[in-house]
C-alpha cells in the first residue's frame, strides 16, 4: 500500500483531497517499526508528530521512582508527540510498540506551513487534540475517585470501544496486554490486578482466555465502573 493509502484513512488527515495529501506525503517519513521498540523518548525531538498508520503503541511516562504510568494505547489513525502543535499530550513522554506497527513522521516547521494553507486540516488536528484531553480529563478522574476494580472496569471498557470485536464470548479486546501492563495503565500492582481479573471472571462479566480479555456482561462491568447510568 503507498503512503497515500494510508494518510486517506488516518483520521485526522479525512476529507483533505489529493492535492492536500500529496503535499503532506512529501513530507512524512514513514517505516515499519518492529513489536516492542521505544519510537519517541522523554529526551527526544520536541517538533515532531507522530501518525500511527498501522498497528498498536504504548504512550507510557516513568514516575520519579521509575515505575512505568500508561497514559493510553494507541490504534490506527491515532496521533501522538511533543510537538507545540499538540501540548499537554505526550511531552516527557515514551512511545513504545505493542505490535508491528507502521509510523510515519512530521516535522513542526513542515507541517505548520501546509496548515496556513489548508484551514480543514487545522480544524481536524485541533478535534483530535480536544479528543485527547478530555481522555485524559476522564483517566485523572478515574485515579483519583474509583478504587482499583472501578479502575480496571472503566480501562477495559475503554478498550473494548477502541480494539473490541464481537465474538461468541461476548465483546473480545483484541489486543493483548499483560496484567503488568493492565496495572501500569490503572496504578496497581500486577497481583491486585490477577486478583480483580478473577473477581470478575467468578462474577461472569468478563472471560480470560490465554490472549484475549472478553466483556461478557456489558451492563455489570459498567456498574464497576460506576458508570451504569451512562
Amino acid at each position: 500500500m503507498n503512503k497515500i493509502w494510508y494518510l486517506k484513512r488516518c483520521g485526522v488527515f479525512q476529507g483533505l483531497n489529493k492535492q492536500a495529501l500529496d503535499k503532506i506525503a512529501a513530507v512524512a517519513h514513514e517505516r515499519n517499526v518492529p513489536k516492542k521498540q521505544v519510537v519517541m523518548s522523554a529526551d527526544s525531538e520536541d517538533d515532531i508528530m507522530y501518525v500511527l498508520k498501522k498497528g498498536t503503541v504504548r504512550v507510557f511516562k516513568l514516575s520519579p521512582d521509575g515505575k512505568m504510568i500508561t497514559l493510553d494505547i494507541l490504534k490506527d489513525g491515532d496521533i501522538f508527540g511533543a510537538m507545540s502543535a499538540i501540548k499537554g499530550g505526550t511531552a516527557g513522554a515514551y512511545a513504545e510498540t505493542l505490535e508491528d506497527s507502521y509510523i510515519c513522521a512530521i516535522r513542526q516547521k513542515d507541517l505548520s506551513g501546509i496548515i496556513k494553507e489548508m484551514p480543514k486540516l487545522a480544524v481536524s488536528l485541533i478535534e483530535k487534540i480536544n479528543q485527547k484531553l478530555k481522555e485524559a480529563e476522564d483517566r485523572i478522574a478515574d485515579l483519583m475517585f474509583r478504587d482499583v476494580p472501578g479502575r480496571i472496569a472503566s480501562i477495559l471498557l475503554k478498550l473494548a470501544d477502541q480494539f473490541g470485536k464481537n465474538s461468541g464470548k461476548g465483546v473480545e479486546i483484541s489486543i493483548k496486554l499483560t496484567h503488568q501492563e493492565l496495572a501500569d495503565m490503572v496504578g496497581a500492582s500486577r497481583e491486585t490486578v490477577t486478583i480483580v481479573l478473577n473477581e470478575f471472571k467468578e462474577d461472569k462479566v468478563v472471560s480470560v482466555s490465554e490472549k484475549y480479555v472478553s466483556i461478557v456482561d456489558e451492563k455489570r462491568l459498567r456498574q464497576w465502573a460506576g458508570k451504569e447510568t451512562d
